[in-house]
């Protein structure tokens, strides 16, 4: 069933036209999201995109034991 099955992609010219095409099309969705933002917008997204890493990771210390409260 997979005899071949390299050799066959490889000759097969609507692969590579698929294969090409669907990175730039995805790109091309992803980027439209923050291309639509203004830079207001984007600050903010970013802002807490930040807050949310640094919260998680003050959590995660927390919990593993790596850094305890002073009560």
């Amino acid at each position: 069933m997979f005899d071949n099955l390299r050799q066959q992609s490889m000759d097969d010219s609507s692969y590579e036209e698929t294969a090409s095409a669907a990175p730039s099309a995805l790109q091309s969705r992803s980027l439209g999201l923050l291309r639509d933002l203004t830079p207001l917008q984007r600050f903010i997204l970013a802002l807490l995109l930040f807050l949310n890493v640094t919260v998680l990771g003050c959590a995660a210390l927390f919990v593993f034991g790596r850094v305890a409260l002073p009560f």
